[in-house]
């Protein structure tokens, strides 16, 4: 009714003049409207998003503290310093070894606590971005140096900013206890070699009195029996007498021993000098104490039946000793080119040399002895290594 009787009351020309008027009155509503409500809604998502960053920053320095709290309470000294040597970073377990605040140590020169920087720089710029592991000394704040055991890692926030993060732990228990243990081996070996040395003397002492008995003997088969008996304890003796010279008191190398132990037989039994002898032996073969003696006894014996029995009405004589390593088995014996021998009649004597042999070989060697009489006598024993059987 209002609305028909104001447009009763107004002419067509007022309605034409201000028609535009309220449309854009409208139009202007309409759009403030649009715009308030874009706008609450622009608002509530800046909202949000502050929201958002706050609880992101609050996280993050949660996260922050988290890792500073890990890092203050690990066990190893952390530092951080640039290629110059300014320190950017510590950590309270740094501080509390060494004995300096956190602000005395920021923006100092890595030389205040590592007086060594020079070389580990060099070694670190060589090494970019790997692990280096490395020993070296930290410097307390009175001065006082001690061991630690250095981890130092390249790394850049961007392409300007290189550094270094060292992880540092002391060690100066642990070089302690190296010395404690360094000092109780090299006391050990002392008193190995000493071991060694009295039983090769006291071996050496028996050796004499044998031939002192020999001397005063005028039964030649008593007088060649003592001659064994000499040259099987000189066999075991010069075990003890090379482990104490040398250095590793672990190994004996076999082939060191067998020269010296051939050279010895020969002065012992009076060898004829157009006897040759040759002897095969790797150098990397080494042997414990225990195997050395139970195989230099059974080449003693092997070496000294050939001596003794191959060589009648030959004029030159040849014997090979060989002891080789194939696989997980070792592989030794004695060679001559002599007459050969009847083992059936050996067996049936039970000569003492004999039974040595076999008791060594199958009992303590648990190995296997092969005998062939063929341009010759050849005895070859193979036993596997202990660990690979």
């Amino acid at each position: 009714m209002k609305l028909q009787y104001i447009l009763k009351n107004t002419n067509s020309a007022d309605i034409n003049t201000k028609l535009p008027l309220f449309i854009g009155i409208s139009f202007f509503i309409f759009v403030s409207i649009i715009l308030y409500f874009f706008l609450k809604t622009i608002a509530k998502k800046e909202q949000e998003a502050r929201d958002k960053l706050t609880l992101f920053q609050k996280q993050e320095i949660e996260h922050l503290k988290l890792i500073n709290f890990v890092l203050d309470n690990t066990a190893d000294a952390i530092y951080w310093f640039k290629f110059d040597g300014k320190i950017v970073y510590v950590n309270d377990r740094l501080c509390k070894i060494l004995g300096y605040k956190k602000e005395e140590l920021l923006n100092q020169n890595i030389t205040i606590i590592d007086k060594k920087f020079n070389d580990i720089e060099k070694i670190v710029i060589e090494k970019k971005k790997q692990f280096n592991y490395f020993e070296s000394e930290l410097t307390t704040k009175s001065g006082k140096t001690f061991p630690c055991f250095i981890a130092a890692n390249y790394f850049s926030s961007n392409e300007k900013e290189e550094f270094i993060c060292a992880f540092a732990r002391d060690i100066t228990e642990q070089k302690r206890k190296e010395q404690i243990i360094k000092s109780s081996l090299e006391e050990k070996e002392i008193l190995i070699k000493e071991i060694h040395h009295r039983v090769k003397n006291n071996l050496q002492i028996l050796s004499s009195l044998l031939s002192m008995q020999k001397r005063r003997e005028k039964n030649s088969e008593i007088n060649t029996q003592l001659d064994k008996t000499r040259s099987r304890i000189y066999a075991i003796s010069l075990v003890h007498e090379i482990i104490y010279k040398g250095d590793d008191l672990r190994f004996i190398n076999m082939k060191q021993y067998l020269e010296e132990l051939i050279e010895a037989m020969k002065g012992i039994y009076n060898l004829d000098e157009d006897l040759e002898i040759f002897i095969e032996a790797s150098k990397e073969i080494n042997f414990g104490i225990n195997n050395s003696v139970l195989i230099a006894l059974v080449i003693h014996e092997l070496f000294l039946n050939s001596i003794k029995h191959a060589f009648k009405n030959i004029k030159k004589g040849r014997i090979d000793i060989f002891i080789l390593q194939e696989n997980d088995e070792i592989i030794f014996g004695v060679k001559d080119n002599g007459v050969g021998c009847d083992i059936k009649k050996i067996e049936e004597k039970n000569s003492l040399g004999w039974q040595l042999i076999e008791s060594i070989v199958k009992m303590q060697l648990d190995g296997d002895l092969e005998i062939k009489n063929r341009d010759g006598f050849l005895c070859t024993i193979r036993y596997k290594i202990a660990g690979k059987k």
